[in-house]
């Protein structure tokens, strides 16, 4: 059985020419466009259990960036800069008809406030971002990434890549941290669209390989810069803090108030995976948020 009621996937083209695929997971036919999107070695199918909250309250839409869930690279060297992965947001926007209210997780959250940051008319692009601890890390930093061993390149590097079935995936990634810890249709729904077939099972979309090219290629920015966005920005971060992802919830509320109009909420019992681990909480936050904003600026 699907994790989803509705999914039409169009598969669009970034800036770069590479495709990405947009998810149209149905909702309210009247409501304001939701794109949402994920974190590095994720997909959209991660919201799968949300979707119904949010669905009386949004046409919904999910983005898999690039070389994630069902957006196929075309090469086995494509870019995974961040002004690209911007331009894989922009794409989606553009094709669903901006402004939209976006919704994102880690990486997805950080690519759009790249998009907000460089494109040339951001306003026309987003309604507000709902961000749950989005990957920028200033450049004033101390200690960057990259600066030394990476725990997250490596395990990324180790990951197994085929399985017997979505079954067995599925089973096995619930198995153990963080995805033991996860509402289980998110590891499904990630799963159903983070897999294709292969002669002895299944195989995740996303290669190992690429996922630490992502961690491993982590740009830094000047935080200066953020204030130039003037898009109503919430910034929500989880306060169980863990050795591997120990960054992004401590720059939260710097990021928040960077922003032009940027505001941060912690939620006491989440870790990174927050969304994956309270979707129906996460669901309201993202509610509640825009509710707050004109459907159009």
């Amino acid at each position: 059985m699907s994790a989803f009621e509705h999914d039409e996937v169009s598969v669009l083209t970034s800036a770069d020419g590479e495709p990405v695929a947009l998810h149209d997971f149905g909702g309210s036919a009247e409501g304001p466009p939701l794109l949402l999107s994920h974190g590095n070695g994720l997909n959209a199918g991660m919201w799968a259990p949300a979707l119904p909250a949010l669905a009386p309250h949004f046409r919904l839409y999910g983005l898999d960036l690039r070389g994630h869930g069902r957006s196929r690279p075309t090469r086995e060297d494509y870019s995974v800069a961040r002004e690209d992965l911007a331009g894989d947001v922009v794409a989606a926007v553009e094709a669903i008809g901006g402004p939209v209210a976006f919704a994102g997780h880690s990486l997805g959250a950080a690519s759009a406030v790249m998009a907000a940051r460089d494109h040339p008319s951001a306003q026309r692009l987003f309604r507000g971002l709902w961000l749950f601890e989005p990957v920028l890390v200033p450049d004033d930093l101390e200690r960057r990434p990259g600066d030394g061993p990476s725990a997250l390149v490596e395990m990324s590097r180790r990951r197994r890549m085929d399985f017997d079935s979505i079954d067995d995936a599925i089973t096995r990634f619930r198995s153990k941290p963080p995805y033991s810890l996860c509402d289980p249709r998110s590891v499904e729904g990630y799963v159903e669209i983070g897999t294709f077939p292969t002669e002895g099972g299944v195989r995740l979309s996303c290669r190992g390989e690429d996922e630490a090219r992502v961690f491993g290629s982590m740009a830094t920015i000047s935080f200066d810069q953020l204030a130039t966005i003037e898009i109503p920005a919430l910034v929500v971060s989880g306060a169980a803090i863990n050795e591997a992802n120990a960054l992004p919830p401590k720059l939260a509320p710097r990021i928040a108030d960077a922003l032009g109009r940027g505001e941060w909420h912690e939620v006491e019992g989440l870790s990174h995976f927050g969304p994956m681990e309270a979707p129906e909480a996460m669901a309201r936050s993202i509610v509640e948020f825009f509710e707050r904003l004109p459907v159009e600026v």
